[in-house]
């Protein structure tokens, strides 16, 4: 077993779980981050996931938030979950959070 495996699993567990949740309110899911590359050397592993929503919704949020929790801990990784709407995502485009993201990300949706 590598040593990002852990952190791809959780990446792979929450995209499966949350797409099968949250299909029709999901535009974009991407894992991003040092662990998702495999440069996580320390001992606590953190798993980062951009979440675009088709639109704000809250308690579709607050089930996100609860699952990536859950899959953290099953993991024994950290899933730190970044949540925009749709709108926003589309006027932040070019902020180097979201494009490092994208481009070094492995897109789930």
């Amino acid at each position: 077993m590598s040593d990002e495996a852990p952190a791809g699993d959780a990446a792979d567990a929450f995209a499966e779980q949350a797409r099968a949740a949250h299909d029709e309110s999901i535009r974009h899911l991407i894992a991003f981050g040092a662990a998702v590359r495999g440069d996580d050397r320390g001992v606590h592993t953190e798993v980062e996931i951009l979440l675009v929503l088709e639109d704000a919704e809250p308690t579709v949020e607050r089930e996100l938030e609860r699952l990536a929790e859950t899959v953290g801990l099953e993991h024994g990784v950290v899933v730190s979950l970044h949540v925009l709407p749709a709108d926003r995502f589309e006027e932040n485009e070019e902020h180097p959070f979201v494009q490092t993201a994208l481009e070094d990300g492995r897109a789930y949706v």
